[in-house]
């Protein structure tokens, strides 16, 4: 069992080394917190990626003694293709594909269950088998993801965490003292600088990364009318961040792709296997573009015009493909 570190030690240590510590299992800051209990809710997920290797692995090594010049990780990443292939199906609509491009990419998409993140894994595979993947995952997943995070670097996805609202309102409500709340709050700022320095780093150096910016799982695109339409602003404000970051770091090649998610309409919130999805791919936004609409940007509006251009390319292909209804929340 991973030890547990004071409030005062935790507080000592900066960001970027304390997900370093999380990643060598060091130590647990649920168990820290008094969050113990979370750690075993999400004991399937650490399971399932376990299953899915292991079963990857066998069927690869059958490919290599057929083959034994195959590479192991090319043979092995060929299998899991083809397991997400089969269990997790997807189908693309639409004029646009993922660009060919060799500069950074942001991958944008809603995030209404868990079944697109492993179609999202494959098409990465698929369509970029030679670069890494960040995914943000939340930190109660990601101590669960612990265990099997160096073999899923193996594969190319690298994971880091990050505190959304909903992962928040849990470990604040089972915390054990207010130091420990406070320090929840503090780290939920300080885990969201680190992930969006770590995603400007991905993007620079030509790799890819996936963000849902609803920071969590969400039926609908919008949580009211009046968010809707510009009336209230959007949060949180991620692809605002990253674009803002990689302007400031003046970041010459890079490009945003918007990616509508529709899933089966019986779909639960989970990994729906053997359930069609469609994905629909919205032309990429260049940085040129991207830094002339943060530089035309009204006086009235903040960066946060960026995260409304961008989910607004998402709504309207859910308004062409049938999917008016998951626009909006009901009020």
């Amino acid at each position: 069992m991973r030890k547990k570190l004071s409030i005062l030690e935790i507080s000592q240590i900066q960001p970027r080394d304390l997900i370093g510590d999380l990643a060598a299992a060091r130590f647990s800051l649920l168990r820290s917190f008094g969050c113990g209990a979370l750690n075993f809710a999400n004991f399937w997920v650490r399971l399932a990626c376990r299953f899915f290797i292991s079963i990857t692995k066998k069927k690869a090594q059958k490919i290599r003694e057929k083959d034994p010049a195959i590479d192991e990780m090319d043979a092995n990443k060929y299998t899991l293709c083809r397991i997400f292939k089969s269990g997790a199906p997807l189908v693309i609509i639409g004029e646009t594909d993922f660009p060919e491009s060799k500069h950074g990419l942001v991958i944008g998409f809603n995030h209404p269950s868990l079944g697109e993140i492993i179609r999202l894994m494959y098409l990465c595979m698929a369509y970029y088998p030679d670069r890494t993947y960040l995914f943000p995952v939340n930190l109660i997943w990601y101590e669960a993801l612990v265990p099997v995070i160096d073999e899923l670097r193996q594969y190319g996805f690298e994971l880091t965490p990050i505190i959304t609202p909903s992962a928040k309102n849990k470990l604040l409500r089972h915390a054990k003292t207010i130091e420990a709340r406070a320090r929840i709050s503090i780290l939920t700022r300080a885990f969201t600088g680190a992930y969006v320095d770590r995603c400007a780093e991905f993007v620079k150096d030509g790799q890819i990364v996936l963000v849902a910016p609803s920071a969590t799982r969400k039926k609908y695109l919008f949580e009211s009318q009046a968010i809707s339409d510009g009336k209230k602003p959007i949060s949180p404000a991620t692809m605002s961040m990253l674009a803002l970051k990689l302007v400031k770091l003046n970041v010459e090649e890079f490009g945003f792709v918007p990616v509508a998610i529709i899933p089966p309409k019986f779909a639960t919130r989970g990994l729906n296997l053997l359930m069609n999805y469609k994905f629909i791919i919205c032309k990429e936004i260049g940085a040129k573009t991207v830094a002339e609409e943060l530089e035309a940007r009204e006086a009235a509006c903040d960066a946060r015009c960026i995260e409304r251009s961008f989910m607004k390319r998402i709504a309207y292909e859910f308004e062409v493909n049938e999917a008016k209804d998951r626009i909006v929340k009901p009020g």
